[in-house]
């Protein structure tokens, strides 16, 4: 009896050994939204206003076929009566760097294909590329950078949000 109640005792202790707490979890950071406006501060996402865009569609550049949409909201009107777009999920991962300490930046590319409001009834076709880079450890999964057309618009730090602003 005593073989068994000390047999049931490692094993007990084993399970309660191997069981994860909250702490352990890998913390998800990955929504950005972003805003985009001219030299002048025209909203670009003003789906009525001369110049800005519409019909916006966003694939993933690593995807495995030439359309493979990546998941984001239309141009939706904030408090401010500003337009943002919020990129949730979707676009292929492939790691740039990792270092010693598991330490590792994935990045993500976007084409975006806009129509451009020129005038009551012309619009003209644009094509820009945005790269997500993220940063990865085992506690954290966080955007880190973003590039708009190569150009940076966004550079996380520890008390900066996922909100920034392209100006074209």
């Amino acid at each position: 009896m005593k073989k068994y109640l000390w047999g049931l005792s490692l094993f007990l202790l084993a399970l309660l050994s191997c069981r994860t707490d909250e702490e352990s979890l890998q913390n998800i950071d990955q929504i950005i939204t972003f805003y985009m406006k001219n030299a002048a501060g025209q909203d670009l996402l003003n789906p009525t206003a001369v110049g800005s865009y519409s019909n916006i569609t966003m694939n993933d550049v690593f995807g495995e076929t030439d359309n493979s949409p990546v998941t984001f909201s239309s141009p939706a009107m904030q408090a401010d009566s500003t337009y943002s777009i919020q990129y949730t999920a979707g676009a292929t991962r492939r790691l740039l760097s990792s270092d010693a300490n598991d330490n590792r930046i994935y990045h993500s590319q976007i084409a975006l294909k806009m129509s451009q409001k020129i005038n009551d009834t012309a619009f003209a076709e644009v094509r820009d590329t945005m790269e997500i880079q993220y940063r990865w450890s085992p506690t954290l999964f966080e955007v880190s950078k973003v590039l708009y057309n190569k150009n940076e618009v966004f550079n996380k730090t520890p008390t900066s949000g996922n909100t920034f602003t392209i100006t074209k």
